[in-house]
């Protein structure tokens, strides 16, 4: 769920909105602004709610299964419940990498600027996702 929701939004929506912003906003201030108060919380966060719960649940019970989606369900309520430290920590990691990406990254890379750090951004919400697990489990 996350190779496709990744694929999705970095090969595809990045490129869409990074050109949006470097063509109407001069300032990077504004672009980092509009990238991390209007594009992360009100496009990446909602897709990310929606889809990944729903690829999850096909792939490990088989698309439109009753079991799949009583468990699309679960993964909804589980993924809905972390958004808000996930915005935060996104906002501590992201507000920094995408200061210096707006003022001084050539537009074209871009996507491959965010690409190289959503590595280590995957990193962070695998390690944070196993804490929580652990923290269950013990």
């Amino acid at each position: 769920a996350f190779v496709v929701f990744g694929a999705l939004y970095t090969g595809g929506a990045q490129h869409f909105i990074f050109n949006y912003l470097n063509n109407s906003f001069d300032e990077p201030l504004a672009r980092l602004g509009m990238a991390q108060f209007f594009f992360i919380p009100l496009c990446y966060y909602p897709t990310f709610l929606f889809m990944t719960p729903a690829l999850r649940a096909g792939w490990e019970h088989g698309f439109g299964s009753e079991e799949a989606k009583t468990r699309q369900n679960q993964l909804f309520s589980e993924v809905a419940s972390k958004i808000p430290p996930t915005l935060l920590r996104n906002w501590c990691f992201w507000l920094p990498v995408q200061f210096v990406q707006f003022n001084y990254i050539p537009a074209e890379l871009n996507v491959t600027f965010t690409a190289a750090f959503g590595v280590i951004w995957n990193a962070i919400l695998s390690w944070s996702t196993a804490a929580g697990t652990a923290e269950k489990e013990a």
